[in-house]
């Protein structure tokens, strides 16, 4: 018969505060994966209701059993040491006149299929490249269409990606895992999720999570998603909208501002602007871009 174990509230404590990351079933705790008794059940879900009722975790409320600890660490934020608030990022279609970037923000760019989305997040890292010995950039990337594909479109733009220091990095999930450095563009194409239908409301959850890791970067990523075509949010709805200091929305050659935050000139709010554009052969560029007005 094997030995019962011996649950202790300190030692669930201990764990949930050391060891214990994001939201957790009850069952992992002091690694108890294994089937508990009946009596080692109870003796943990007791003690976990105490913690709780402590204000240590709580119920997550979707399923039974998840719970997460509760943070009371934070500490107050310091205003003694604001840095200079406009970031230096260039972003295609003069969109700076218009908008105002600050640092530890998030862009988003939602287009539908072959509306240009990567294409504007290319052209981005070109516009920011004379600038790279003061603001890096990278590129996390999916790398859909291949290698080969986007080394020609680069080409096209006169970067040679076998030249150049190497700034485009293979990435297709969890995107926040890489926002780490300082004084960098983040550049994401593009934040997806595996299945369709309920799973959508996760991408908003995933544009926040990369939100969160800029904070106190000074730096600013600019997130792909794609968007069904006639529609100005993306997959995941409004909820993608929520930490957007600006958010896009293209469609075949037309780009939209669907929401800025601060304008750069406080006289004149661009949301609803709207332009028209075609791409040159590579798409890579955007030419004869010129003003639109929606007719009633």
């Amino acid at each position: 018969m094997e030995e019962e174990i011996v649950i202790t509230q300190y030692a669930v404590e201990t764990w949930m505060k050391t060891v214990a990351t994001g939201e957790f079933h009850y069952k992992n705790v002091l690694g108890l994966e294994r089937v508990l008794t009946p009596r080692e059940d109870n003796r943990l879900r007791g003690i976990i209701l105490e913690l709780c009722k402590a204000e240590i975790c709580e119920s997550v409320g979707r399923r039974d059993g998840w719970y997460r600890v509760v943070d009371n660490g934070v500490a107050p934020l310091d205003f003694t040491k604001l840095r200079h608030t406009d970031f230096p990022i260039v972003l295609p279609f003069d969109l700076r006149k218009l908008v105002f970037i600050y640092p530890d923000t998030t862009i988003v760019v939602a287009g539908s299929k072959s509306s240009g989305k990567t294409g504007f997040l290319y052209r981005t890292a070109k516009l920011n490249m004379p600038n790279i010995d003061r603001i890096k950039i990278k590129l996390l990337s999916c790398v859909e269409g291949g290698q080969e594909m986007m080394y020609d479109r680069f080409k096209a733009m006169g970067i040679d990606l076998a030249v150049i220091p190497k700034f485009i990095y293979p990435v297709d999930e969890n995107y926040h895992d890489h926002i780490k450095d300082k004084n960098t563009i983040y550049l994401i194409d593009y934040i997806d999720v595996p299945d369709e239908g309920e799973s959508f409301f996760k991408i908003g959850a995933l544009v926040k999570k990369v939100d969160h890791k800029l904070q106190g970067l000074n730096s600013v990523a600019v997130v792909g998603l794609q968007k069904p075509l006639g529609r100005d949010t993306a997959f995941g709805k409004e909820q993608t909208l929520k930490v957007a200091s600006l958010y896009l929305a293209m469609d075949s050659q037309k780009l939209k501002i669907v929401d800025a935050k601060v304008p750069a000139n406080k006289k004149l709010h661009p949301k609803n602007m709207q332009w028209t554009f075609v791409y040159d052969n590579e798409g890579t560029d955007f030419l004869n871009i010129t003003p639109y007005q929606e007719e009633y």
